[in-house]
């Protein structure tokens, strides 16, 4: 920090001084104290708690002195080797799951949504009850982020969030434009309300801050507000104020409140044209100029129970994201209220996914403001009355036809009309509300995991399938590979080449493992993400969810604990306690030839020259006889072959039949790219097969040359 930044902080601590707070001093002494427009106090666990307590404190006194904000942040980790109480001992958990269902949905991550905010439904729209669920859930984030102690938000807290960011929660079901006409509506007013903008002057230029939303607090809808006034008047003959709300607590919300939603009627719009508090209500049904402290304790109390702050529904994020798209914000919001009059009896283990709807159409088109919406509600057996359904007809009719079956079917995945019953509210309609299911695209993309799960890849070896499962490493740069180019994962060496990730960063082993597994996850999940199905990113993380079931565990060998385990050595080869290595016995290739021609060889000392000839004749396809071509050469010229050739016989015999087992190795996995050019001649091997591109050609002249070399395992100590 800059010595402006450390002279305000000090400012600070000596304002916080004058607050007489003893343990407040050695809290300070404890944080880390960190400046990026705002003041960040990053504390350990065991401070973290007990500084929240003074966040209000300290961030009025910051904001006097400097006009700044405070941010508090937990230090989740500890320096290695830093040893720590019991109680304040860290670990990670990995999420996983069971199924390809649960691993595509993540039923872990939930959004809350209020279940009193769906009752504004049919005064503001379904879009504007989409856009404060999101406001709400922002909230809890960022109170999370900056150590704000509150369970739920309360009136004149405050929060900064993110158009963009809040849209993509919501599936962007909603477009920017649409969001900002509902602000402009003024629908958004009965739950947040915008701040005043805020201006900063930085760098010579005028910039605009994000702009801050206020939370309103628990309100009731105009037509609540109405119930609830006319109960006051119905219930206040001889009773005093504080009784009245004393027998309102004490009385059943369904005595109160309308269920499951009360509609707007004439009688709303005489008396709450807008959202109003129990306090309001209540003031204005007993004619009180004030309220007593009593009185406003109890209204507290009367909101909480009408209300029910703590009541929500939870709904996956995979259903906003992913199927709210599909169904529109209006069919979305109308299975959410739906959802809403639906239970689980964990104390009889019974459920209820059906629910009447009294007034059945003419209800529903109130709840949702939408005349032709609850009719795509299909029935579970259709009837057979009215005109019969014409096979063929004009082609504008069967286009509206197929949309019309299209949205039906839809609408029927997640609402069913299972029967009606005559009333006094006239047709009752009985719904059922199924389960978060996966959409049309995602049913593809599980087939395709399962298929690659349980009948994979013969490439898909167990070492293979160990690599993805116990190396983390292997896990993140598929990650960096998807990103890097997600319509076609990229080999360990484009990923080094760009500056991705080191040469050092896998061992000969895993680079093996890693490149196999690109090339059967392009294999199999290629067209998907062509046809835009899905991402290779997110087929990552789906198979890393499922890398403790059985889907894994069954094709990787249990490890042998009888013996100590040794490094693992791609070139070494190990019989008994007996340990070999790949080498080239020049000797016993020149038995192979004329005796004559093998002795004017030695004489001359043309062994190296002999074997730069033998791999430039391997090597190269147009030449049938190597041997005889290696001899011929070195006899008629006199010199070796020079280039690559002559690069690699100057290797040592070790070396070089290293060199070709792991070459062969790779191919044979079919790895497309080669070895790195640290190894030595990797880059001359490399230059002489990239004459043959197809792959089955360059393993047939790699294997000639071995069998030319007689690469034979030497025993070691």
């Amino acid at each position: 920090m800059s010595d402006t930044i450390i002279d305000a902080w000090q400012q600070i601590c000596a304002e916080l001084e004058t607050k007489a707070v003893p343990e407040l001093r050695n809290l300070l002494d404890s944080v880390v104290v960190d400046f990026d427009g705002a003041y960040t106090l990053t504390a350990e666990p065991r401070f973290y708690a007990k500084l929240c307590q003074y966040y209000p404190l300290i961030d009025t006194v910051v904001q006097d002195v400097t006009g700044k904000r405070l941010k508090l942040s937990l230090r989740s980790t500890v320096p290695m080797g830093t040893v720590t109480p019991k109680t304040e001992e860290a670990f990670n958990i990995d999420i996983g799951a069971s199924n390809v269902t649960e691993a595509i949905i993540s039923p872990e991550s939930i959004v809350a949504v209020p279940a009193y905010l769906l009752r504004f439904v049919p005064y503001v729209g379904s879009s504007a009850v989409l856009i404060a669920t999101a406001l709400r859930q922002a909230f809890y984030r960022a109170s999370r982020e900056h150590g704000a102690d509150q369970l739920y938000p309360k009136f004149g807290d405050a929060v900064t969030i993110d158009v963009n960011s809040l849209l993509d929660m919501l599936g962007n079901v909603i477009s920017r434009a649409t969001f900002f006409r509902i602000f402009k509506s003024g629908h958004m007013d009965w739950f947040v309300r915008r701040a005043e903008p805020v201006h900063h002057f930085i760098d010579g230029k005028v910039t605009r801050a994000p702009n801050t939303y206020t939370y309103r607090g628990m309100l009731l809808t105009p037509g609540d507000a109405q119930d609830l006034y006319a109960w006051f008047k119905a219930n206040q003959v001889g009773l005093e104020p504080s009784d009245l709300l004393t027998r309102a607590l004490e009385s059943p919300r369904g005595n109160i409140l309308a269920f499951p939603f009360r509609t707007p009627d004439d009688s709303d719009i005489q008396r709450f044209s807008d959202a109003a508090s129990v306090h309001e209500v209540f003031q204005s049904a007993c004619g009180l100029d004030k309220l007593s402290s009593t009185q406003a304790a109890l209204c507290d109390r009367l909101a909480a129970h009408l209300i029910r702050p703590e009541s929500f529904l939870a709904v996956p994020w995979y259903w906003f994201r992913r199927v709210l798209p599909e169904l529109g914000s209006d069919l979305g919001m109308l299975y959410l209220m739906s959802r809403n009059c639906c239970y689980i009896d964990w104390a009889h283990g019974k459920d209820r996914n059906t629910f009447w709807v009294p007034g059945g159409l003419e209800t529903l088109q109130k709840w949702i403001s939408s005349e032709t919406l609850p009719k795509r509600i299909p029935q579970l057996k259709p009837s057979a009355r009215g005109r019969p359904r014409k096979n063929t007809v004009k082609t504008q009719s069967e286009y509206t036809r197929n949309w019309r079956t299209t949205n039906r079917e839809l609408a029927g995945q997640y609402l069913c009309r299972i029967a009606t019953r005559q009333s006094e509210s006239g047709t009752d309609w009985q719904l059922r509300v199924s389960e978060v299911q996966l959409t049309q695209s995602d049913e593809i993309l599980q087939g395709a995991v399962y298929g690659f799960l349980l009948e994979p890849d013969q490439r898909m070896t167990p070492p293979v399938w160990e690599a993805f499962v116990k190396e983390p490493v292997v896990y993140t740069l598929l990650l960096r590979a998807a990103r890097h180019s997600p319509m076609h994962l990229c080999h360990f060496e484009t990923l080094a080449r760009e500056g991705i990730c080191q040469n050092e960063t896998l061992d000969t082993k895993l680079i093996y493992h890693f490149d196999t597994l690109v090339d059967v996850l392009n294999c199999h999940f290629e067209i998907l993400v062509t046809n835009e199905i899905c991402q290779f990113e997110a087929i990552i993380n789906i198979l890393y969810k499922l890398k403790d079931t059985q889907f894994f565990s069954k094709y990787i060998l249990p490890p042998d604990t009888s013996v100590a385990l040794e490094p693992f050595n791609p070139i070494s080869n190990e019989v008994g306690r007996e340990k070999f290595v790949n080498t080239i016995d020049l000797t016993i290739i020149l038995e192979r030839i004329n005796p004559i021609l093998r002795i004017q060889i030695q004489d001359r000392h043309a062994e190296q020259c002999f074997l730069s000839w033998l791999i430039y004749g391997s090597l190269t396809s147009e030449i049938r006889n190597p041997l005889s071509f290696a001899v011929n050469r070195t006899l008629e010229l006199g010199f070796d072959a020079g280039g690559p050739s002559a690069r690699l016989a100057s290797l040592t015999g070790q070396e070089l039949a290293d060199l070709l087992v792991q070459t062969q190795k790779r191919l044979e996995g079919g790895y497309f790219g080669w070895l790195p050019n640290e190894v030595p001649g990797a880059e001359e091997l490399n230059a002489l097969l990239q004459s043959e591109t197809d792959l089955q050609a360059q393993q047939r002249l790699l294997q000639r040359l071995m069998d030319n070399l007689e690469i034979s395992p030497k025993s070691i100590s």
